[in-house]
């Protein structure tokens, strides 16, 4: 897609090359880094992909400048971001290490045999999420060389994120008996569709806690003291949930510098009981909270129709033209902008 290009993860654009020397990916044989790097870029790529999904009626979208920024920024936003990429590349990692694509690795066969359960052993292909989590640390976090808040909280997050490929895992097992009777099941852990873990996170982002540590980088002589309150201060917070350190900027005002796009614009939709909440609610949400009104526009559009089977095996499709309402957040005429009111019910909504 067009934004993958100019919007990746700082991820990808440092694995476009071996890391140099002085990085800690370097401790990672350079044979092994271009073994993996292609299933990164997919993860972190899926990743990016989920984001946009799980924001895509919300004020924050995922934007492309926002991911380039968020190695330098730690809003509630960016403490997702960071979790869902890094899960991302695990996810992928691992699939790829059960579907056999790498030489050195397959399925988790570490349990095969073992009683699971009254009635149940393990067996089957399971995957083997711990050489997805191994892999992926040494690409992920290795982008996080600092030694400040900022850099620990990113690093937390990553941690979340494999953490969530873990708990939405589930088990699959099949029947072994006479005449299907299921005297005796084996059962393997494999894991779930990746929009389970997108779902899992964004209930960890809505209830993210913020942290008040000092963000400044640790002065020359003293990081082993700045690692050390650090990690006294992550220690008393679960490694499941999301933390970030700075509030969230006016994200109805569009604002370059952060990578804000504001809601000028935005489409949203109106009417359709087939559309979820946040669908439904979008055009309250991004225009009118944010001092903007709803205007309608009748487009064309250009969808595949009359789709019929061909023996064998393809199905051709029509193009068919189709005008269609559509939804736009517009300002309010005589061009009135964004008023004080609707900024101090955002900042009250964010807290």
């Amino acid at each position: 897609m067009w934004w993958m290009a100019s919007a990746l993860l700082p991820l990808l654009l440092r694995l476009r090359k071996p890391p140099p020397p002085d990085q800690k990916l370097s401790l990672f044989p350079i044979q092994a880094f271009l073994t993996y790097a292609n299933s990164v870029q997919v993860g972190a790529r899926m990743g990016i992909h989920e984001c946009k999904h799980q924001f895509a009626w919300e004020k924050w979208n995922c934007p492309e400048k926002t991911l380039q920024l968020s190695t330098h920024i730690a809003t509630k936003e960016t403490s997702f971001l960071h979790a869902i990429s890094a899960a991302g590349v695990m996810y992928t990692l691992t699939k790829n290490c059960s579907m056999g694509d790498f030489e050195n690795c397959g399925c988790d066969d570490s349990r095969i045999g073992q009683a699971g359960g009254k009635g149940w052993i393990w067996g089957g292909c399971s995957d083997n999420v711990e050489f997805g989590e191994k892999i992926s640390k040494h690409f992920v976090d290795a982008l996080e060389g600092g030694h400040d808040s900022r850099a620990a909280v990113n690093l937390h997050n990553n941690e979340a994120g494999r953490l969530a490929v873990k708990a939405t895992m589930r088990k699959a097992c099949k029947c072994h008996g006479v005449s299907g009777s299921c005297s005796i099941q084996t059962c393997w852990m494999q894991l779930a569709d990746f929009r389970e873990v997108g779902n899992y996170l964004k209930m960890k982002h809505q209830r993210a806690m913020k942290l008040e540590l000092d963000k400044k980088p640790a002065k020359a002589g003293n990081s082993a003291v700045n690692r050390g309150i650090i990690a006294h201060t992550l220690r008393r917070i679960a490694k499941t949930e999301l933390i970030y350190l700075e509030d969230s900027p006016n994200y109805c005002v569009k604002n370059q510098s952060l990578g804000v796009q504001g809601t000028e614009g935005r489409e949203c939709t109106k009417g359709d009981k087939n559309f979820s909440q946040k669908e439904k609610k979008s055009c309250r949400s991004l225009c009118n909270e944010c001092g903007f009104r709803v205007v309608q526009k009748r487009v064309e559009v250009v969808s595949s129709c009359n789709c019929k089977f061909h023996w064998c095996c393809t199905v051709r499709c029509e193009k068919c033209m189709q005008v269609v309402t559509k939804y736009y957040c517009a300002r309010r005429e005589g061009g009135k902008r964004h008023n004080n009111k609707t900024k101090r019910r955002d900042r009250a909504q964010r807290h």
